[in-house]
């Protein structure tokens, strides 16, 4: 009975019609020989792979063969495009991926790969941000109050709240210490722009401080609690 399909990594699959059928149980001219195909995506043809033949005894009259792979088969994925295997947390297979393990980098390299420019405290442009946002908040009010329309009020809802973020993010800046290297001027200015948005920023930068530090913490992070 001539072999009208092959074994290959995506599964059993029949031979495609370009192949003859072969007339041996082998698909090889070597007896000792199979070629062993391996799928690659959604294509039928892939990697070629020697796989050797080697008889269990030889006394009986139908032998026994046992499988020698003379090389190891690696085929990608179908949604893997590069040849490199995936790597999380350091290690080279998904399976073994601890969450509960540090990552294989350290701070330090994170703030090393930070460009220095980045760690230069100007106050002079933090408080053109400052005069900038607050501009935008009064312009927003005063376009609103002179056009006093239903359909402009949601707009203006929208907007205006977004600013009000803004301006909070200001302070958190202030908090912080990365909006000038003056604690006094990060103190009166934060303080001026969380009041104005009814946010308390001496209550706030304490416990945020105190969020920092327990970041991630199940029992001693005070922004995040689990429901359960």
């Amino acid at each position: 009975m001539a072999a009208s399909w092959v074994l290959s990594e995506c599964g059993l699959r029949p031979l495609p019609r370009v192949f003859p059928r072969p007339r041996t149980r082998v698909f090889s001219n070597n007896p000792t020989k199979i070629r062993f195909i391996a799928c690659k995506g959604r294509g039928f043809l892939g990697t070629l792979t020697d796989v050797s033949l080697s008889p269990i005894s030889s006394a009986s009259r139908h032998q026994d063969w046992a499988l020698k792979v003379s090389s190891p088969v690696r085929v990608a994925s179908v949604d893997e495009d590069s040849g490199e295997e995936e790597k999380i947390n350091g290690v080279d297979e998904v399976d073994e991926f601890d969450p509960g393990a540090l990552p294989p980098f350290r701070l330090a390299d994170v703030r090393a790969a930070i460009p220095k420019h980045c760690w230069v405290k100007d106050p002079w442009r933090s408080m053109s941000f400052v005069v900038r946002d607050v501009a935008v908040v009064f312009g927003l009010a005063a376009a609103a109050a002179y056009l006093n329309n239903w359909v402009v009020w949601p707009l203006y809802w929208a907007a205006q709240g977004t600013m009000f973020w803004a301006l909070f993010v200001l302070g958190h800046d202030c908090g912080h210490g990365s909006f000038s290297n003056n604690p006094k001027l990060n103190s009166v200015v934060g303080h001026l722009l969380h009041s104005s948005i009814l946010v308390p920023y001496h209550g706030w930068r304490i416990s945020h401080r105190t969020h920092h530090q327990n970041h991630g913490h199940v029992e001693n992070d005070e922004s995040w609690h689990p429901v359960s």
